[in-house]
């Protein structure tokens, strides 16, 4: 399964590159085969608002994102820090100088108000991820490097988190419907993987459909080039975008190359995301 993951050592040996699970990451975030409960942020996103789209520099790489309660929101659900958007040396490329966790460790706390079914499904997710990668989840005490999830919508079902390891506070958003499997598409964009659907070579394997798209999204499936794929595109990776993501017409903006329809179940782990995260975290 292929996957992007910030290219944080792409100056040093290939294992201190960050991954980029191709905007594949995705398949955590978006799928045709979604029900019709689980209205996430790519797949019924309203049209944006043209005045709130920003331009920055991600890995070098120019990119479009939107500023929105003071976070600046990449492809809907990644959150950049101020610092990653810079342009310019090594330690202002988008999480190359962040994207790993020290010691293979994300220190987590969770909200007093998440409510005892959210909990549940974060205790599910936090055991994928001890018990399948390398990537270890634990309980904060008090270190000062962590990740906070917080409470979202009460009648919403997306999410969303900051990118990487960032330092200090950071934040993973949860609405009261999300489900297990885009809990671990959240927390995977906070160990620092991207979306599958953004890869540089996705075009071999899906086929974007541009006319289908919300007005004003369309920057959401630009290629993120300046990151690392890894392994083969995985098209059922718990990173990928859903079939009909910002879709303006229930059709949908995602086929396969030879425009074909797939179908996607955002459930869990595949075995090519597990060996990506271990590649990250070895």
């Amino acid at each position: 399964m292929n996957k992007k993951i910030n290219d944080l050592f792409s100056q040093k040996a290939f294992t201190k590159k960050a991954l980029l699970i191709s905007l594949v990451v995705a398949t955590i975030a978006s799928s045709c085969s979604k029900s019709n409960d689980e209205i996430t942020t790519e797949t019924q996103a309203t049209a944006v608002n043209v005045t709130n789209l920003k331009t920055g520099h991600l890995d070098g790489q120019e990119i479009t994102y939107e500023r929105k309660n003071g976070m600046n929101f990449f492809q809907g659900d990644i959150v950049l820090s101020d610092q990653q958007l810079a342009e310019g040396g090594a330690a202002n490329k988008g999480g190359a100088t962040f994207s790993r966790w020290p010691n293979r460790t994300i220190y987590y706390t969770i909200a007093s108000n998440m409510g005892s079914i959210n909990v549940n499904k974060i205790n599910t997710a936090v055991n994928e991820y001890n018990s399948k990668t390398n990537a270890r989840w634990v309980q904060r005490s008090n270190q000062s490097n962590y990740v906070e999830f917080i409470f979202g919508s009460s009648n919403g079902s997306d999410g969303w988190a900051h990118i990487g390891y960032q330092g200090g506070k950071q934040t993973i958003s949860l609405d009261q419907y999300i489900s297990v499997g885009s809990v671990i598409h959240e927390m995977g964009h906070t160990v620092g993987l991207y979306h599958e659907h953004a890869r540089k070579d996705r075009d071999q394997y899906v086929s974007i459909q541009w006319n289908n798209i919300q007005d004003g999204q369309a920057y959401n499936f630009n290629k993120y080039t300046s990151g690392t794929d890894i392994g083969p595109f995985n098209i059922n990776s718990v990173m990928m975008y859903w079939p009909n993501s910002y879709s303006k017409n229930g059709q949908p903006t995602i086929k396969r190359a030879n425009n074909t329809n797939f179908t996607y179940n955002r459930t869990g782990f595949t075995t090519g995301d597990i060996n990506t995260i271990n590649a990250m975290y070895p």
